[in-house]
């Protein structure tokens, strides 16, 4: 009977062991998604993050390229603009764009897609937009003049034909046949050129919308709720932590031990991957975005998801490589300091 019970105690004593290492795996893995998991909803949903990455990438610099794509593709109505302006390929209203737009517009453009962008994503707004502000300010400067008379300068030389018909409607106030004219006619053309800018401006919006909410089956919920799974993800290690005590732990050093044990593994494996997971995070994230962002950006924006992608894996390393090395040391501590007082 005194055997039959000891054997009873020893199994049960085994299982709950068995039992205890399943839950220690399991939170050591759970520990480790939810760390990613909790840090890509801080830290992938702030345009603050985007900002600092793409003044890395040439992202401003590119903006040129991007809205001189959108103009062309978009059917944009030029018919208020100089007639010069009418009709301009894409390269043509790239260059345009640069002469009118310097860089330091650019990036305060850049930035203000981007806050734009995630106060949509975050459900602060309900639209994406874009501030022409500065492009209207420029139009009606010496920038926007400077900016069409380069677009004069890519035309062939004027003929002294087309010199004295140029000269004739400029007095006469009709159409000008565009050429690249001599530097002695330019004196000339900047006034009527003013004049249209500052009326092409005026026309312009203040605010261009890139992206609106639909009325119905708004992708942001999704969205939403995917992130509300990634803050409650934290919930769950505490929970199998929570049961691997109650069943290991009976006296203060198998307290020490086993969280001692798991918060090391934990720790050690999220270290690792803040050193050596950027291509795998970037690999994966890319894919994601590649597959899902869509619904979420605009459409000119698409053509980065790999530097989102690479964005978001800088934010993310650098406080997954302290979490894991925190726990490092506190899972250390304890180990040390159990397998000392069972000693």
């Amino acid at each position: 009977m005194v055997h039959r019970q000891w054997s009873y105690t020893l199994t049960m004593k085994t299982f709950r062991k068995t039992l205890a290492l399943v839950f220690a795996i399991a939170f050591v893995t759970s520990a480790v998604l939810a760390v990613l998991l909790f840090n890509l909803d801080r830290r992938a949903f702030t345009a603050e993050t985007y900002q600092r990455a793409f003044a890395r990438e040439d992202f401003y610099n590119q903006l040129p390229r991007l809205m001189a794509q959108a103009i062309t593709a978009s059917g944009t109505d030029t018919s208020q603009l100089p007639i010069i302006m009418q009709g301009m390929s894409t390269e043509a209203w790239e260059g345009f764009i640069r002469t009118l737009l310097p860089p330091d517009v650019l990036k305060t453009m850049g930035d203000d897609v981007l806050n734009s962008t995630f106060a949509y994503l975050n459900r602060q707004s309900d639209s994406v937009s874009l501030n022409l502000a500065p492009v209207k300010t420029s139009m009606v400067s010496e920038s926007g003049t400077q900016a069409v008379l380069s677009l004069f300068a890519a035309l062939p030389n004027c003929t002294l034909d087309q010199i004295a018909q140029i000269t004739f409607d400029l007095l006469a106030g009709g159409q000008i046949e565009f050429c690249n004219p001599p530097a002695e006619l330019l004196p000339m053309l900047k006034p009527v050129i003013q004049g249209q800018m500052q009326f092409a401006a005026s026309m312009i919006p203040e605010t261009l919308t890139l992206a609106t909410a639909p009325l119905q089956n708004d992708p942001r919920e999704k969205l939403e709720a995917a992130r509300l799974i990634m803050r409650l993800s934290l919930l769950l290690p505490i929970m199998l932590l929570l049961t691997l005590t109650a069943l290991a732990v009976r006296s203060l050093s198998d307290w020490l031990n086993w969280w001692g044990v798991s918060f090391l593994t934990a720790g050690l494996i999220i270290f690792v991957l803040g050193i050596i997971g950027a291509p795998i995070f970037q690999l994966i994230l890319e894919g994601i975005l590649a597959r899902q962002m869509a619904g979420y950006l605009p459409n000119f924006l698409l053509d980065f998801t790999g530097d989102f992608a690479a964005a978001m894996v800088r934010a993310l390393l650098l406080p997954i490589l302290w979490q894991g090395l925190v726990l490092l040391i506190i899972g250390g501590g304890m180990a040390g300091v159990g397998y000392f007082m069972k000693k």
